[in-house]
């Protein structure tokens, strides 16, 4: 269970390192989906920030209770974006890829729990 914690935490961590600085750097494509799916010019500097904070909570040694906020405000985020892009009739593909990104994350969680299980025996 360790191993697929970290594999898939480190993945995780990895995509959601890259995608901030896309929101970050305000991209081409990251403005154009913003515009797309009518949300305000700064909202991809406040999911950057977001996404940095949950990174730090994820890369933190052992359990927290922060570690819990940050799987819920990550979840909160894929759910919004792809019921988002289905609400504007996105291709289907546009609605799986944010629910990808939850899968990967729910392999973490999933794992990191039964991790914690398996120390208290």
């Amino acid at each position: 269970m360790k191993l697929t914690y970290r594999i898939a935490t480190i993945i995780f961590l990895v995509l959601m390192f890259l995608t901030s600085i896309t929101d970050f750097a305000r991209m081409d494509f990251v403005a154009e989906s913003m515009t797309h799916l009518g949300y305000p010019d700064y909202l991809p500097f406040l999911i950057g920030s977001g996404k940095w904070i949950g990174i730090i909570l994820l890369s933190l040694p052992g359990y927290s209770r922060f570690k819990e906020w940050a799987y819920a405000g990550f979840t909160v985020l894929f759910v919004a974006a792809a019921a988002s892009h289905a609400i504007v009739g996105d291709p289907f593909v546009n609605v799986m890829a944010p629910l990808l990104f939850e899968a990967l994350l729910l392999v973490s969680y999933v794992s990191m729990v039964k991790m914690l299980r398996q120390d208290k025996r």
